[in-house]
């Protein structure tokens, strides 16, 4: 059965956010750390990302080349970048349900009168630009 009997579909953006999650989930496996508990896995990114505006340059090098190298055994370095690539094409951007409307009515299109429908109208409506 295909996606479009199942009404499964998505955008093609969402696909490329589900690719980039993907590879991000890979990281971690890389890294040994698939089997960590969820919470502790996140606490643990969160420090990190707390530590590292703080870090020297000489120690953010020293991380990226034991990750490069990690990559480069496992022949994934290209693909890595390509997904980090992907990602930065990717914005997250938070909208109330009247600006919502506004653009809709402001591209031309139908404004869908249940709320929960305004994304997706929004997201159709620009698949078409």
């Amino acid at each position: 059965m295909s996606a479009a009997e199942t009404g499964v579909l998505h955008t093609r953006e969402q696909g490329k956010r589900v690719h980039v999650l993907a590879n991000l989930g890979g990281l971690v496996a890389i890294a040994g750390m698939e089997r960590v508990e969820p919470d502790l896995l996140l606490g643990a990114l969160l420090e990190v990302a707390d530590r590292l505006p703080k870090m020297k340059a000489e120690r953010l090098e020293a991380m990226r080349q034991r990750g490069a190298s990690a990559l480069d055994e496992r022949g994934t370095s290209k693909r890595a970048w390509s997904a980090r690539q992907s990602a930065l094409d990717l914005h997250n951007v938070h909208l109330t349900s009247d600006q919502i409307r506004g653009l809709l009515r402001r591209l031309g299109e139908r404004v869908p009168g249940e709320r929960t429908a305004l994304p997706q109208a929004l997201s159709d409506a620009l698949q078409e630009l």
